[in-house]
């Protein structure tokens, strides 16, 4: 017995029927961070643009620092 061949599946536009994994593709976004790290990527089609979502990629927390505060000498 042969098993069914198995194919990847290929998303398609439903603007343009563009078909593939190489036609929908992650753009990030041009406003950065302070540590340069994009704020959001886009996902869209390469051929008309069509946008499918975006997704957040910086987070707004920051490192936290413990404070240290010494005793005033005597």
């Amino acid at each position: 017995m042969s098993e069914p061949t198995r194919q990847i599946a290929a998303p398609k536009c439903p603007s343009c029927q563009a078909q593939g994994v190489d036609k929908i593709v992650s753009t990030p976004s041009k406003e950065r961070s302070r540590a340069k790290q994009p704020w959001f990527y886009i996902i869209h089609c390469t051929d008309c643009g069509h946008v499918y979502n975006t997704i957040s990629k910086h987070s707004f927390s920051q490192p936290v620092t413990p404070n240290f505060v010494l005793p005033k000498p005597s």
